[in-house]
Formats: C-alpha cells, structure tokens, sequence
C-alpha cells in the first residue's frame, strides 16, 4: 500500500475497546514518563501534534510548546471527559486551588469547586461529572483504574515494608546510597513474597481486563517481568526526585514547582492557560480518526502504549496511515507494557522506507525512565 494513497484498513479495530476496563476512566493520571515528551518528540512552535488523551497529562504538556493544535484522542469519552475537566480547573482555579481541587492537597468543598467549573465543560462532560461527584470530592486524580491499582500497590508495600522504610527510599544521598539501602532494607523475603502478589496475571486480570495482556510475553512470568522493573526504578533511577514514586506511596506529589508533571507546575501555570484555546479533543477509534486527517499535516504523535493491544499486521497498517498523515519530520513514540510483546517499528520500516527509527536516542529515554510498568519506549521519524 501506498502511504500516499489513503485506504481503510480492513482490520485494525482491537478486541480491548470492547473490555469493560473501558466503560469507567481507566487512567487519571499518565504513568509513562514525560521525557518521552520534551526529548523523544521535541515539539515546536507552530507544529499540530496527535496525542492520544489517556490520563490526559501528555496532551496538556504538549500544551507548552506553542504548537499550532494539539488533537487529544481517546475512544473512551470518559478519558475525554476527565480532560475536559482538567482544562477547566486549569482556566478557571488559581494554582493552590487547582491542586486541592485535583485531590493532591487537602480540600472540603471540591464539589462546590466543580459547580463553579462545570458551566464551561462540554455538555456530555458536564452529564457524566454531575453524575460523578464522588469520584470529584474523592479528588479527580484518584478515580482511574490503574490509578487505584497504583495506590493499592503503594499501600500494600508500605505496610508490609514499614513506612520508614519506604520513607527512606527518598531519603539516599546519591546513587550508592540507594543501591546499599535496597540491598539492605529493602530486598528480602517479604517485597518478593508481595510482587508474587500484586503482579499475578490474575491479579492483573482482576485489575485491568484480560485483554490488555492478549500479547503478554509466553516465556516468563509477569511478575517477573514486573518485580525486575520496579526493581530497576528502586534501586538504579534516582529516587529522591521520582514523583511518579512518591505518587505511588503518597497519592500526591512532593511540590508545586519541579516535582511533578510538568502540566502542574507552578512555573507552566499561565502559559498552560494562555494556550489552553489549542487543544482540540475527539472520541473516536485512532484507526478511523487518522485515516480522516489530511496527507501531511501531523508534526507530533503519541501513542502512549496502545499496540500492546494489537497485531503486528494492525500495527504496520496503521504506521502506514502515520506515514501518509506525517509532515516531512514528524516524530512518534509510544511505549510498551512490561508484560506485553513489543511491537518493532523495524518491521513497519521495512514496508514503509520514509520511516526510521531512533533507537539509540529511545533506550537512553528508557534506562533513566523513573516508571516501572514498561519494558522499553520506541521513537521513530518520518523523512
């Protein structure tokens, strides 16, 4: 097929967006890490980028590169109502108040913050979140899936590893430090017993669905997979400024002004609200939505992980419409699940010759990626 030449793609529809993982916000915050963002993609001003909405973090950040639009897709319009909201609290609370609002600081009248917001939400939106108060006194942040599975896996190993010694994981001095007290205080019996735990395919199945793991690895158990990552971002990756950590243990973030996605930094803040009249967001199935854009015109792609759902012939198609759609430069990532099959860009190269990828600059992204979950994260480039 022709990248130039834009066709439907016989079958690029995944079995996941029938899951009922998918009839609720999956994710309420993004848990890849951002430099996949500022490094990987390098947005521009002036550029258009296509990011798919997810927890919603990604497509605010992309925010901050003075981009022409940003297009926020997600097939589940509950991940679209959530960024509705975000952007709303964002335009219409102070910095403090946002915070509170979202569920990171203490606050008491989080709903009666959301009655003065949800006038300027869309009106399906503003149906589903008045429907939703609980999830809004709760705080927002705290209502996805993956996010209560996170927080239950803080808090079972804060119990069962003891406070102090998850408090002290953010106290090393250094890289040696970490390293003595993970061998230390940290990896024994207990924390492997609990990984056995927490990260049975069972127990992922229970907390997400079956289908996100329909091309799990067949070789090794996933919680082995998943113990050897957190293990990397525990003992390898610099603990004392890991937000994605502490919003693990905590539910919250340790500060306003560097620890923390970039979206909520206190520095970011007007400049959020100033272009906030960019971001452009759409429901609709990726496959279909990107076989809709015109030939040339996307400068930025984020895929976060979703072809840990599809095949390696679904893959390649859809690159192919990537192709067509890319501006002479354009750049992707997207990232893989640990427990899932990645799916080379390699291969799609080799049908389509426009694209390259960057491997070299992607594992220098992944080895100080400060998230565990993920086995590596891709870029490419389209000449």
């Amino acid at each position: 097929m022709s990248p130039e030449t834009p066709r439907r793609p016989a079958a690029l529809q995944s079995e996941v967006v029938k899951a009922d993982f998918f009839d609720k916000i999956g994710y309420s915050t993004v848990w890849e890490d951002e430099r996949i963002i500022e490094q990987g993609l390098a947005p521009a001003p002036g550029e258009r980028a296509l990011s798919i909405t997810s927890g919603a973090d990604f497509s605010l950040q992309l925010l901050l590169y003075d981009l022409e639009e940003v297009i926020s897709v997600d097939f589940n319009p509950r991940q679209n109502f959530l960024l509705h909201l975000k952007k709303a609290a964002l335009v219409g609370l102070d910095h403090d108040t946002l915070w509170q609002f979202l569920g990171l600081r203490e606050c008491r009248n989080r709903v009666e913050l959301y009655r003065s917001l949800r006038q300027s939400l869309p009106s399906e939106a503003r149906t589903y979140w008045d429907a939703h108060t609980g999830d809004i006194a709760r705080g927002v942040l705290r209502c996805g899936t993956q996010d209560r599975y996170l927080h239950l896996v803080g808090r079972a190993i804060r119990f069962l590893q003891g406070p102090k010694t998850v408090a002290g994981l953010f106290s090393a001095a250094g890289l040696d430090a970490q390293r003595e007290y993970f061998s230390r205080h940290w990896n024994g019996l207990r924390w492997k017993a609990l990984t056995w735990i927490l990260f049975n395919r069972r127990v992922l199945d229970m907390a997400f669905h079956k289908d996100h793991f329909r091309y799990a690895h067949a070789q090794e158990h996933p919680a082995v997979l998943l113990r050897r990552q957190a293990e990397r971002v525990i003992r390898d990756i610099p603990t004392r400024d890991n937000f994605y950590l502490y919003w693990l243990f905590y539910g919250t973030y340790p500060d306003k002004e560097r620890r923390c996605p970039a979206w909520l930094r206190s520095s970011n803040f007007e400049k959020l609200r100033k272009n906030s009249d960019r971001l452009c967001v759409r429901t609709a199935e990726l496959e279909t939505f990107i076989f809709e854009q015109p030939t040339g015109s996307i400068d930025c792609f984020n895929f976060s992980n979703i072809f840990d759902w599809v095949s390696t012939e679904a893959f390649v198609e859809l690159m192919g419409q990537v192709v067509r759609t890319a501006r002479p430069g354009a750049r992707l990532c997207y990232w893989t699940n640990t427990v899932n099959t990645r799916r080379e860009l390699a291969v799609a190269c080799r049908t389509y010759p426009r694209l390259e990828e960057r491997r070299a600059l992607a594992e220098e992204i992944y080895r100080v990626s400060r998230t565990p979950g993920y086995s590596s994260c891709t870029l490419g480039v389209v000449r």
